[in-house]
């Protein structure tokens, strides 16, 4: 099954399994990601955007998957238990940043989040957030 268009307007395949929305991603990003007894061959993959869906990435044909658990860090869209990161880069979770508002009360803007955890100032998006840059 065909769905959506991506950034160049060629249609998105969906995943195989859950039949959702993918998002194109570069092959460095994959290589990155997973874990080394995962093997990635030279192809397109997909990012699953389904929250619900255990599948990470996928091939065009839909014959090839990577499942959240063949993963070095999780995706912090789909149902994983805590702690899942915000910023890949600077390996900054939710809880962290809920504690320099709530409990430190040192943050109260985004300016004031990334001096004090340093999420946002990376930019290795490409090769440590699963979803790529």
């Amino acid at each position: 099954m065909l769905i959506g268009l991506s950034n160049n307007s060629k249609v998105i395949p969906s995943c195989p399994v859950c039949g959702g929305i993918g998002q194109k991603v570069r092959q460095v990003t994959v290589e990155h990601q997973v874990k080394p007894d995962v093997e990635v061959e030279e192809e397109q993959l997909f990012l699953c955007r389904t929250s619900e869906c255990e599948v990470a990435y996928y091939s065009e044909d839909g014959k090839k998957t990577i499942l959240q658990d063949q993963l070095i860090n999780k995706i912090w869209f789909k149902n994983v238990p805590p702690p899942v990161p915000i910023c890949y880069c600077a390996n900054v979770t939710e809880e962290e940043i809920l504690h320099h508002v709530a409990v430190a009360q040192c943050c109260s803007t985004l300016e004031d989040i990334k001096r004090h955890t340093g999420a946002n100032t990376g930019c290795e998006c490409a090769t440590k957030n699963p979803a790529g840059a």
